[in-house]
């Protein structure tokens, strides 16, 4: 028996399918299920009763679900306190950040943490929408800067970092620029709407800001989309703090669209609480914290 496979039993449980817990713990399918049938061979007992559609736990199956939890938990704050004592100082960590969110305040702390460790290579990636969330899950990275889109509170904690607005931009030469007012779904629906893309790969994508019916561009970070609106050839939303110069300097115009408001995107630092955090990891999410803003 492995805490892993206690970790699907919880998962099914709570999500209620198997599909559903293979999605939530970024599994495949097939693999949740060997990890139950190899477990109930195991301890000798059936866990769930198959007969519908959503798998039902067996009357030793519940009992045994509920010790399972005290083990879960103990399992954690076992490993937890293990680090505590080794005081160990990571080969690699791993954050990724949401591309909506300021990178500098980022880096400033990251080189700090640098020069503090040297021996910790550590590896920053910006992902889009649910990527962030995902490689947390997946243990692809230590922390992340993101929304809380998808978070599970009993295995994650997040607090406030920053406030980003995203708005709806045109360069000054387009169509939707020369329009005043507010502008109707008719009205937007002729041109292009530049989309970048969720880098999770999740079945369940997000899609932020769509227009119903709209012709769309996509891609994949907002270097490509800012290039593509800066050069006449569509509209869509953008982070206020990455076209600031342009929108003072008139380039880059705001445009007003009924049902696409200026979107708050609040970004929050998150990290596991089931997983034993390391020396170095504990010191950027120290760091990171006493910078982080809640406007």
């Amino acid at each position: 028996m492995t805490y892993e496979q206690l970790r699907v039993l919880h998962a099914v449980v709570n999500e209620g399918t198997f599909r559903s817990a293979a999605e939530k713990l970024f599994k495949s399918q097939p693999a949740i299920s060997t990890m139950i049938k190899n477990l109930e061979e195991e301890i000798g007992i059936s866990l769930f009763s198959r007969d519908s559609y959503r798998p039902k736990l067996t009357d030793s199956g519940r009992v045994f679900y509920e010790k399972s939890l005290a083990v879960i938990q103990q399992t954690q704050e076992l490993a937890s306190f293990a680090k505590r004592l080794s005081n160990y100082e990571e080969p690699l960590v791993t954050v990724s950040i949401n591309a909506v969110c300021p990178l500098p305040p980022v880096l400033e702390t990251l080189k700090l943490i640098e020069q503090e460790y040297p021996a910790t290579q550590i590896r920053l990636t910006t992902e889009q929408m649910g990527g962030a969330i995902e490689r947390l899950f997946d243990e692809r990275s230590d922390l992340v800067i993101t929304t809380q889109t998808g978070i599970e509170p009993d295995q994650m904690e997040a607090k406030p970092y920053k406030g980003v607005k995203i708005i709806p931009v045109a360069h000054h030469t387009h169509p939707l620029a020369q329009r005043a007012g507010m502008l109707s779904i008719n009205d937007v629906k002729p041109h292009v709407q530049v989309i970048v893309t969720d880098s999770s790969q999740s079945r369940n994508k997000q899609s932020l800001d769509l227009m119903p019916q709209n012709r769309r561009w996509y891609v994949t970070d907002f270097a490509a989309k800012k290039d593509i609106i800066m050069a006449g050839m569509g509209w869509g939303g953008m982070p206020k703090h990455t076209i600031e110069n342009e929108l003072d300097a008139g380039e880059l115009v705001q445009v007003y669209v009924d049902e696409f408001d200026v979107r708050h995107s609040q970004q929050y630092l998150i990290r596991r609480t089931d997983k034993p955090v390391g020396k170095v990891a504990a010191a950027i999410w120290d760091r990171l914290s006493e910078t982080y803003s809640a406007t």
